[in-house]
């Protein structure tokens, strides 16, 4: 493959094995907050304006993308384990060991927790809501990546 593999389903198997390859293993929460935190650090990178052509919506726990939650909403709160084997495009693979080393400390409380600073879009939408956010309340990616650029920043 020469291209970024741009389906969020194969980007969701190919977080899943490598944190699984790391010895962790992710819940339906987690997995979402990563996807969401993957797409982020792929604008940012690559100043590109998306990496999935679907949306995450602003759900009460943080971004939710709609496909991934139905894909993996079977396992509920435990441990998402896959039935087949991954082989991770290595141009994702770029993206997601960048994720990993940013994120792998943090548990999902702390990524909801992270989506949901006062600065995110996220929080935004939660508070022009009056905290009661429909569920077809879309996260501008625009914004997600100028929010997360910030946070960039000022970790380096």
């Amino acid at each position: 493959m020469n291209s970024i593999e741009r389906d969020i389903i194969k980007n969701s198997e190919y977080i899943i094995e490598y944190y699984k390859q790391k010895g962790r293993q992710l819940t339906n929460l987690e997995l979402q907050k990563l996807a969401y935190f993957l797409e982020a650090i792929y604008m940012v990178c690559t100043d590109e304006q998306y990496l999935f052509e679907e949306e995450f919506s602003a759900w009460n726990f943080g971004p939710v993308n709609i496909e991934i939650y139905h894909h993996y909403k079977m396992f509920g709160r435990i441990p998402i384990e896959l039935d087949h084997e991954v082989n991770i495009n290595p141009i994702n693979l770029k993206f997601i060991e960048i994720l990993f080393d940013l994120f792998h400390e943090f548990n999902a409380t702390q990524l909801v927790n992270l989506s949901h600073s006062k600065q995110s879009p996220w929080y935004k939408i939660y508070k022009d809501c009056n905290g009661r956010i429909p569920r077809d309340k879309m996260i501008s990616k625009k914004e997600t990546k100028v929010w997360f650029a910030t946070l960039v920043e000022k970790k380096i």
